[in-house]
């Protein structure tokens, strides 16, 4: 290993370190302290932590807070509407440095070359952009899909070091009925990681998807189902994203006993919220404010999603970890001043600073081409009925889940007609 010599002897204090945070109170995410201690760097490694140490270079960080990069273990890209290279440098100002995504929105329209632009646009970023191989493209049977993806078309991803494994299996009813391209899948990818999507499964049901291998679940809602799944050896997301808030209803089932198999992510969350609320920094606060202690809440958006993905030596601030830090003004605020990634410097003074261009230009396609609509006009949101009760989708504020219910709508002429006051109304999707 490159510089491991090196690395042991600026350890030792032998040789100088690269750079040296001195005076700041370290979130120690193993033992649960607050340090006030040094941290040294040599390369892009911690190499240790202690009040002997000096460096070429040496910053004070006296009157700071220092906790390791965040990490959102399961985010959609494409519904920032953002590409990586913009979506990372929103990130950083919110002190997340790793993301694990799923690009199955971009493989439902491109396949396999909406994929391919994923992980060519990721490469060299000083922010880390870990894929999982998407499952389900299409999500189900009853989309018309740009691609349709087999394991025999997924297989070439597993040569990528970005992915890490096979993402969201939303068809949990496929992995119920054994069906054997969704188990070919799930065999494909067995050695690496396995992530669910099971929203109120339960008992055997539950028992079947998990002895697949899976072991995550971003969908829970309810607290008695997270803590069903969590029995059972998940790893919970708790998600608060743009649509789904589950944040209020899960955190009272995380304590000091269960809490390393809890996790926060974003699933699917706007370029807007990012501006306007930020990223897992928000969701930090919000748990610490509502009563969640702050180095556990700290432990949830870093060392846990590390060990989950199997991301060694990320996710802590400790001899031998990815110089991977946040600088804060304010803990219990999660107020982020500066960070670093791998050791160099990339938002200072909530500025972000020497960021790369990107390599190639992604505002150009070759394939530009308009939007077709087969056979739609005002004719096609008609909708027969003679008035009285319907069957209605009832939405649920801050959730993707919906409910089915009978209301009374309005008919005019015998044709549905949209009740604002009643606040049923049609909706299409085209």
């Amino acid at each position: 290993m490159p510089g491991l010599k090196e690395r042991i002897l600026a350890a030792k204090g032998e040789i100088q370190a690269d750079l040296v945070l001195k005076g700041g109170m370290v979130v120690n995410v193993f033992s649960g302290e607050l340090q006030k201690i040094d941290i040294a760097i040599y390369n892009n490694i911690i190499v240790g932590l202690g009040n002997k140490y000096n460096g070429k270079h040496e910053v004070d960080v006296r009157g700071k807070w220092l906790a390791p990069g965040l990490i959102d273990g399961h985010i959609h890209i494409e519904s920032s509407m953002l590409v990586p290279f913009s979506l990372a440098q929103a990130l950083l100002l919110h002190g997340t440095t790793a993301i694990v995504s799923d690009p199955h929105e971009i493989a439902n329209v491109l396949g396999m070359k909406g994929i391919r632009f994923m992980l060519d646009q990721s490469r060299h970023l000083p922010f880390d952009i870990y894929f999982m191989a998407p499952s389900c493209v299409p999500a189900t049977h009853l989309e018309t899909a740009g691609a349709e993806l087999s394991a025999a078309d997924l297989a070439p991803l597993k040569g990528e070091s970005s992915v890490l494994g096979l993402a969201e299996m939303m068809n949990f009813p496929g992995v119920l009925a054994a069906d054997p391209g969704v188990l070919e899948k799930i065999d494909l990818f067995r050695d690496g990681v396995l992530d669910g999507h099971c929203p109120l499964l339960t008992g055997q049901n539950l028992q079947a998807y998990l002895s697949a291998g899976i072991g995550s679940d971003h969908e829970s809602s309810r607290p008695e189902e997270a803590l069903e799944k969590v029995r059972n050896g998940m790893m919970v997301m708790i998600r608060e994203g743009s649509s789904a808030k589950n944040l209020d209803a899960l955190l009272p089932m995380v304590n000091e006993r269960n809490a390393h198999r809890f996790c926060f992510v974003s699933d699917d969350l706007h370029a807007e919220d990012i501006e306007e609320r930020g990223h897992l920094d928000f969701v930090i606060r919000k748990s610490i404010a509502t009563g969640l202690d702050p180095v556990t809440a700290i432990r949830l958006a870093t060392v846990n999603p590390a060990a989950y993905f199997g991301l060694k030596h990320r996710g802590a601030i400790a001899p031998g970890y990815r110089a991977d830090m946040v600088v804060l003004d304010d803990l219990d605020a999660f107020a982020v001043n500066s960070v670093y990634k791998s050791g160099r410097l990339v938002v200072r003074d909530k500025k972000l600073i020497d960021f790369p261009e990107p390599e190639k230009q992604i505002t150009e396609s070759k394939e530009k081409k308009p939007l077709e609509i087969a056979g739609f006009s005002a004719d096609s949101l008609k909708i027969k009925h003679m008035g009285g009760k319907a069957r209605i989708i009832e939405l649920i504020p801050g959730q993707i889940m919906t409910r089915m219910c009978h209301e009374t709508v309005k008919s005019t002429g015998g044709w549905v007609a949209g009740d604002t006051a009643a606040d049923v109304l049609k909706l299409c999707v085209v």
